[in-house]
C-alpha cells in the first residue's frame, strides 16, 4: 500500500528530535555492550558491577575476580521487526504504527552512535534483511514496514530462531519488536546473542469493556465469526491475558531477556529510555 507521506514526514522529524537520540558521549553507545567485547580478567575493587564477577576464577583463586570489558567497541545491533496480523489492532493508533515509530528511534539511535545496523523483517520466513551504517537506512525500513502485507501472517518463532543462530554469526545486541501474542522460550537465542524484546500492546486488547455483539475477524488467519460479549467472558478475557503476560514475562526474566512494554498511547522515547538504561 502507499505509505503516507505527511506521516513518515512527521514520524522521521519526531525521531531525530527525541532526546534520548542525544545521549552524552559521542563514541559511547546507548546499548549495553556487556560481555560483547571483553578484555580481561582483574582483582574485584568496591564498586565494581557484582554482575562482571567471574565465579570460576573466584573459586580457583579464592580472590573475587571481574571481567572488564573494552567501554567503546562498536557494536553491533540487530532490529528485528514482526509481521503478524494482529499488529494492525488498535484504539487509539495501530500497534503497526508504534512498532514502527520504535524502530526508527532505536535505528536512529544506533547510527548515531556509530554503531552497525542490521534490520530484518519477519513472520513466517525472513522478508528483508538491511544492513548499512547510513541514516537513510531508518527512511527505507519505515517504507518497507509499511508496504509488507500483515494480513493472514503469524510469526513462526522457532525458524526466527534458528535464523539468528545460523545467519547472525558475531555475538550482537539483538532486538525483536512486535505484540509477542504467542509464547516461546527463546532459550538459545538468548544465550547466543544479548536479547532485548520490546512488546507493543493496545489497553483494549488487555482491558477489554465493550458488550455486545461483534463480527470478530482475525487478521493473522481472517477467520470470522459472531462474538457475543457478557461481564462474565470479558473478564474470563482479560483474566487469560493477564496470565499470558506473565508466562511471557516469566521467561524473560527465566532467560535474563530485557524487555519493555509500550501502548499505543505511550510515549514511546520515553519508554525507550526506561528499557536501556536497565
Amino acid at each position: 500500500m502507499n505509505f503516507n507521506k505527511k506521516i513518515k514526514s512527521h514520524l522521521l522529524i519526531k525521531t531525530k528530535k527525541n532526546l534520548f537520540l542525544n545521549t552524552a558521549g559521542e563514541h559511547t553507545s546507548i546499548f549495553n555492550g556487556d560481555g560483547i567485547d571483553f578484555k580481561e580478567i582483574r582483582e574485584y575493587n568496591s564498586g565494581d558491577d557484582i554482575r562482571h564477577i567471574n565465579w570460576k576464577v573466584t573459586a580457583r583463586t579464592k580472590t573475587p575476580s571481574v571481567n572488564t570489558f573494552n567501554e567503546n567497541k562498536q557494536l553491533n545491533i540487530v532490529i528485528a521487526y514482526l509481521n503478524s496480523g494482529s499488529i494492525k489492532f488498535g484504539s487509539i493508533r495501530s500497534k503497526q504504527d508504534t512498532m514502527v515509530e520504535t524502530m526508527a528511534m532505536l535505528s536512529a539511535a544506533a547510527l548515531n552512535k556509530k554503531d552497525i545496523l542490521s534490520t530484518v523483517f519477519f513472520d513466517k520466513d525472513e522478508l528483508n534483511f538491511n544492513i548499512s551504517k547510513k541514516k537513510q537506512i531508518i527512511d527505507q525500513n519505515i517504507d518497507m514496514a509499511y508496504n509488507l502485507d500483515s494480513i493472514n501472517n503469524t510469526i513462526d518463532y522457532e525458524k526466527l530462531e534458528l535464523y539468528f543462530l545460523n545467519k547472525i554469526k558475531k555475538k550482537s545486541i539483538v532486538i525483536l519488536i512486535g505484540d509477542f501474542l504467542d509464547i516461546y522460550q527463546f532459550k538459545l537465542l538468548s544465550k547466543k546473542h544479548e536479547l532485548m524484546c520490546v512488546v507493543v500492546r493496545d489497553k483494549l486488547e488487555e482491558d477489554l469493556k465493550l458488550t455486545g455483539e461483534f463480527d470478530f475477524i482475525d487478521m493473522s488467519t481472517l477467520n470470522e465469526e459472531k462474538i457475543y460479549l457478557d461481564d462474565t467472558s470479558i473478564k474470563k478475557y482479560n483474566k487469560l491475558m493477564q496470565e499470558h503476560d506473565t508466562k511471557l514475562f516469566g521467561i524473560f526474566k527465566k532467560y535474563k531477556i530485557k524487555y519493555k512494554k509500550i501502548y499505543t498511547d505511550d510515549n514511546v522515547a520515553k519508554q525507550l529510555q526506561l528499557l536501556l538504561k536497565r
